[in-house]
Formats: C-alpha cells, sequence, structure tokens
C-alpha cells in the first residue's frame, strides 16, 4: 500500500463510547496509514478528553465543524443509528471519504439519500459489515466457491442473542424503539444476513414470518419498564440465485447462538460461534468440514466426522496490529478502505451495497405484514 497518512476524525469517538474505544480508535491508532486527528462526541468536555487520550489534536462536539476540519480526510461515523444521517451527509458536504457504521441509516430512505449523495460527491465510502473480513468467514467463501463440498442444496441459520428480548440497559434500550432503526432484524440480522450472502450469494424470494413475545423491557440500572415494538422472533425461508433453499432463524431474548450450515452435494460446511453474543461480526468463529466418501452409499457422514479447518492468518499489519475478535475484523475493514483511499479501488462495502441489504429488511418485513411470498 502506498505509504501515506489518511487523517481521520470520529464522530461518536468517546473512550466511554464501548463500540468505538474498542474497535475504531485501536484499529485506527494501530495502522500505519491512519492517524487519529480529530475526535467528535456530544460534549465539548468528553471530546477534548478523549481527544487527548488517543492523541488527537482537535476536538469537537459538532459534527459539521468536524467535516469541515482541513485536518480531516475522512470521517467515522460511530454513534448511534438515527444520527448517522446527520453526520454523514455533512461529510458528504465536505467531501470527505466515510466509514459509517451498519445500519447505514434508520431506514432505507435515508440510506439512499446518503448513497446517492456519496456518489455525486466522488468520494469514498463504506459501510461496517466487517463480518466479511474474518477469515473463517471468508475460507467459507473459498470452500464453496471452489466445490469442496459440491452443488450447494441448503442452508441453515440460527442467530440468538440475549438482548432486544425482555431485559435491556440503559445504553441499549434504544434498541426496542423500531423507529431508531437499530434491532434484532438491523443489526444482528443485518450483519448475518450480509454474511450468508457473502458466502453463497443473494437471496431471490422470501418468505418471512416476525413476531414479538417482549411487548415490553426491563432496564437492569433502575427497573424501570418501557415499551417494546420490535421482533424478537424472525423466520425467514426463500431461494438464493443459484437456486439453493435457505432458512434463517433469528430470536432475542433467548440463550446466545450463531451457526451456519451449508449443505453441499458432496458434503457439508459448518461454521460456529462458542462462546457467542449472536453477533457473527464478532469474530471468535470455528469452521468445520465434512466431505462424503465418494465410494459410501450413503450421502451422509455422523457427526463425529466433522474435521475443523485450521486456518493460518495472513501477515499481520505490524507488532501492535489487532489480532483478534471483534478489534481484528474492524481493523481489516479499516485496512481494505484505506487501501481504497489510496489506490482508488472499490474493494470494502459501499453505500449502495448497504442500500441493497437496506432493501432486503424490507422485503423481510414486507413479507412478514403480508403474509405473501417475496420475489424479485
Amino acid at each position: 500500500m502506498v505509504k501515506k497518512k489518511i487523517r481521520a476524525g470520529i464522530v461518536g469517538g468517546s473512550m466511554n463510547n464501548k463500540w468505538a474505544s474498542q474497535t475504531h480508535i485501536p484499529a485506527l491508532l494501530k495502522h500505519s496509514n491512519l492517524d487519529i486527528t480529530a475526535v467528535g462526541t456530544s460534549r465539548m468536555e468528553s471530546a477534548r478528553q478523549s481527544a487527548e487520550e488517543v492523541g488527537a489534536a482537535l476536538a469537537f462536539d459538532d459534527a459539521k465543524k468536524l467535516a469541515a476540519s482541513e485536518d480531516v480526510d475522512m470521517v467515522v461515523v460511530s454513534v448511534k443509528v438515527p444520527h448517522h444521517y446527520e453526520a454523514v451527509m455533512a461529510a458528504i458536504q465536505e467531501r470527505k471519504h466515510i466509514f459509517c457504521e451498519w445500519p447505514l441509516g434508520a431506514n432505507t430512505a435515508e440510506a439512499a439519500e446518503m448513497a446517492t449523495a456519496a456518489e455525486q460527491a466522488g468520494i469514498h465510502h463504506t459501510v461496517g459489515l466487517q463480518a466479511r473480513q474474518d477469515l473463517e468467514v471468508q475460507t467459507m467463501k473459498k470452500l464453496v466457491e471452489d466445490g469442496t463440498i459440491g452443488e450447494i442444496v441448503s442452508c441453515h441459520m440460527q442467530v440468538a442473542t440475549r438482548g432486544k428480548g425482555g431485559r435491556t440497559d440503559q445504553d441499549t434500550a434504544y434498541l426496542l424503539n423500531r423507529a431508531n432503526g437499530a434491532n434484532l432484524l438491523t443489526i444482528n440480522g443485518g450483519h448475518s444476513l450480509d454474511a450468508l450472502q457473502y458466502i453463497v450469494g443473494e437471496f431471490r424470494e422470501l418468505s418471512a414470518i416476525t413476531s414479538s413475545h417482549y411487548n415490553e423491557a426491563t432496564i437492569q440500572e433502575t427497573g424501570e419498564v418501557i415499551p417494546k415494538d420490535t421482533a424478537d422472533q424472525i423466520l425467514i425461508q426463500g431461494s438464493l440465485e443459484k437456486g439453493a433453499t435457505v432458512s434463517v432463524h433469528i430470536q432475542g431474548g433467548v440463550n446466545p447462538k450463531f451457526e451456519l450450515e451449508i449443505q453441499g452435494k458432496k458434503g457439508i460446511l459448518r461454521l460456529t460461534q462458542n462462546p457467542s453474543l449472536g453477533h457473527v461480526q464478532f469474530g471468535n468463529l470455528t469452521l468445520q468440514k465434512l466431505v462424503y466418501d465418494p465410494s459410501s452409499k450413503q450421502g451422509y457422514a455422523p457427526n463425529d466426522a466433522f474435521e475443523q479447518i485450521s486456518i493460518t492468518a495472513e501477515p499481520d499489519g505490524g507488532p501492535d496490529f489487532p489480532k483478534e475478535g471483534v478489534t481484528l475484523n474492524v481493523a481489516k475493514a479499516h485496512d481494505v478502505f484505506a487501501g481504497d483511499i489510496l489506490t482508488d479501488t472499490h474493494l470494502a462495502p459501499d453505500f449502495t451495497h448497504a442500500v441493497k441489504l437496506h432493501q432486503l429488511l424490507d422485503r423481510i418485513e414486507e413479507s412478514a405484514a403480508t403474509g405473501k411470498k417475496i420475489v424479485w
């Protein structure tokens, strides 16, 4: 990669922001082509404190002012989803490159407007769908594409999390209000469905059922009971463009789990996360394969015949580069995006890709609301 520094400003870069402080900030600090030059938070006091802690020269309590700074080339948007639109549009107006967390917008209309504006501005833009940077996910994709398990017959994915059910905390209570655009379907569902389509290809039709077994939730710190209007049970079945059938079960308020199993005519691939929080993008994945004995008269084998695939990490990005889990996946996403900016490539999933994923989620909701199969 070209040895040039990209000056980054983080909107939502408070060290009290659990996500930014554990992912974006260490990823940017340890990347040879990225520097944090500005930190933006909702309060100037916290912005100054966080900027000092990460060694950034500038602090802002206004996303527009951060984007307008001559010392910022790229804006990282790491605030709650309802505030993505304002921060992203401010950066587009200043023609700054943008890394925005997923979901891109609180709804598809917002996402589409941001995508159109970003394209017209001629900037590089990406959305934080970092599960596709995970080595196990990438290896599973390669094994599918090289025919290791033959023609794909079916895929089954389970996604479950303790959150987004009948209990919550103050930081995540907003996830239970559908209008905010951040919920079980968009977050856990969006990340896992993107990984699924990255590996095996896109849906061409689907039917869905959604329901809620929790219409209110208790905030654990205070005991306050708040209303909840988001689904905590999501069932999707459909077909992929290449003909394979798919079933997906996404659950909230239950024991956490992630598992993706792909059945082929020659074998099976299985991707699991243990322990799991129900977020595939957090990494900590194990990939197994079972290849059928071509001489066997049976088209299957017992579970103990699965072989764990040992994956050798690619050359690391330096002695301080994150080594594992969600921080590694976000760091790799930043690495790909930095390469796009410096070499004018387009390898990172961009806002146009994000719009397509938003539209898939809309189709799931439409099918659930109408009881009809959606074909496109």
